[in-house]
């Protein structure tokens, strides 16, 4: 279940990292700090106001992790459904486009791991495709 959810997780995010969700506009930083990200290096995070392209929405506590990020700068983010903003790049949408099915297959995995042997065989039989049919040999 677990991996289920986090698969729906990055979905969501891969979703809003290609366009197809959450609510494009720009962000303009009114400052940008530095701070240690616990790992030994150093993230920044800029705060400053959020306009989407059609004025609908204007949020003016946004905050943003952005590495070049300085005071006064423009960049195009996406408001994501599960809250905070998104810089699109081409860098989240590979990202994204690897882990999502990583995750689905092993949620999947998982889930048929869960099973019992009998439903796990039937399962196997019935599924096309040489694999499960190597599956049920290789345990009998």
């Amino acid at each position: 279940m677990f991996f289920l959810i986090l698969t729906m997780v990055f979905g969501v995010v891969g979703a809003s990292a290609v366009g197809l969700a959450g609510t494009q506009g720009v962000f303009t930083a009114d400052e940008c700090h530095t701070e240690g990200n616990g790992k030994g290096g150093k993230s920044t995070t800029c705060s400053g106001v959020f306009v989407s392209h059609d004025g609908s929405l204007v949020d003016r506590e946004a905050r943003i992790s952005w590495s070049d990020g300085r005071a006064g700068a423009h960049t195009q983010v996406r408001a994501v459904l599960l809250g905070g903003y998104q810089r699109e790049d081409g860098l989240d949408v590979i990202l994204m486009a690897v882990l999502v099915p990583v995750m689905g297959l092993v949620a999947v995995g998982c889930a048929f791991a869960g099973l019992s042997r009998a439903t796990q065989d039937r399962l196997a039989l019935r599924l096309p495709g040489p694999a499960f049919a190597v599956y049920v040999e290789w345990w009998y």
